[in-house]
């Protein structure tokens, strides 16, 4: 017989007191619930559907359309990484600033474009002469690629360059200096008295100076021998076309005219009909055939036609057919423009306070728009040559 245990007796009467549970019954009765909530659930989400269906609020986009491209733009290729390619798309400053407003009354060449080939100023062909406005004897010759260089340092009353850039003619005490930029003293080229009236303008191969001695002439530099120019060539003025077949002048009056080399008189250029009122009476440089010309516009026509002036620097281009003041693609201020040997039209202007050169090819194709160093503030354009 086995003595009393308590730990089993405790056990039984535990056992005794727990209510039997059925787990199956448990498990049947979570899954009704749970099936009960989604049922709420998916009757929920199907009213709040049915409102917005209702309401239009569907229709908010889904994202942002896609940008269309432009018509016009050409397709580009490029074997360059993608880096490279867009920094070459955004081009330089000089190309985005903005061009003059194109003027109604002022007609633009039909193939002017805007866009230079290149804004490097190293790329310039030729050489740039500027002097001070008031010719106290600097002359200032800009060779790109190099600083501004002072070529010639005595006092004239009027000056010219030859085409080729090689020497300088001046008018100092009454006698017509020419001077070689390559080196050596300044040498009289007239014995007589040479007038400031007339700057000295050379001929297209460099071998004749139109100047104002007794009278208008033409000077053959070798020899000295002054041609009176005819007489009913009656002007101030002269200047040679590129070709060496026109000129054009100015007469006392303020009135310009056009006349073949070899004519015996001109012809008058119409009216300009600038919107400001200003008339233009002096020519500074002429194109290749005589067609365009440009000038500086002056404010009062009787004051500029007794007014002489060593640097008259131009500020608009003239079409000597029509008379009409033919619009510039340039911003700013024009300040300076002058025709090189060869027909291209450069062309000075200010805008904001920076000074610009830009190069038209004779179709006025833009050939070049570049910065203008700063050293040659305060001077005036006087020249471009080859």
């Amino acid at each position: 017989m086995t003595g009393p245990e308590p730990l089993r007796d405790e056990l039984r009467e535990l056992a005794d007191s727990v209510t039997p549970t059925d787990l199956y019954e448990r498990a049947l009765a979570r899954s009704h619930r749970i099936g009960r909530r989604e049922a709420a659930l998916g009757t929920t989400a199907a009213a709040v559907a049915l409102a917005l269906l209702g309401s239009g609020l569907w229709q908010l986009p889904r994202s942002s359309p896609a940008p269309t491209a432009p018509v016009a733009a050409p397709a580009v290729t490029s074997s360059a990484p993608a880096s490279v390619a867009t920094t070459a798309t955004s081009g330089p400053t000089e190309q985005a600033e903005p061009t003059q407003t194109h003027l109604p009354a002022r007609p633009r060449p039909a193939r002017t474009t805007t866009k230079p080939r290149s804004t490097t100023l190293a790329d310039l062909p030729g050489h740039v002469f500027y002097a001070q406005p008031e010719g106290d004897g600097r002359l200032v010759r800009l060779t790109p690629g190099t600083e501004p260089e002072t070529v010639l340092a005595e006092s004239y009353a009027a000056v010219g360059v030859s085409p080729d850039g090689s020497r300088v003619a001046y008018v100092a005490n009454g006698s017509l200096m020419v001077a070689d930029l390559g080196g050596g003293e300044p040498q009289q080229a007239y014995a007589g008295i040479a007038s400031a009236a007339q700057a000295p303008a050379w001929s297209p191969d460099g071998a004749r100076l139109l100047i104002n001695a007794a009278e208008p002439g033409v000077l053959e530099v070798a020899t000295g021998v002054v041609t009176p120019l005819p007489s009913g060539l009656d002007g101030r003025q002269f200047r040679w076309s590129g070709d060496g077949s026109t000129l054009v002048y100015a007469t006392a009056g303020c009135e310009l005219r056009v006349a073949e080399a070899t004519a015996e008189s001109g012809t008058a250029v119409p009216e300009s009909a600038d919107p400001e009122g200003r008339t233009a009476c002096r020519p500074v440089s002429v194109d290749a055939t005589g067609a365009l010309v440009t000038v500086q516009l002056e404010e009062s026509p009787a004051g500029a036609s007794a007014k002489d002036s060593a640097v008259a620097p131009a500020d608009a281009l003239l079409d000597t057919a029509t008379g009409d003041i033919v619009d510039l693609p340039v911003s700013g201020t024009i300040i300076g423009a002058v025709f090189g040997p060869d027909g291209n039209l450069l062309v000075r202007s200010v805008s904001g306070g920076k000074r610009r050169l830009s190069l038209f090819a004779p179709d006025f194709s833009l050939l070049l728009r570049a910065r203008e160093p700063a050293a040659l503030r305060g001077l005036s354009l006087l020249a471009y040559t080859r």
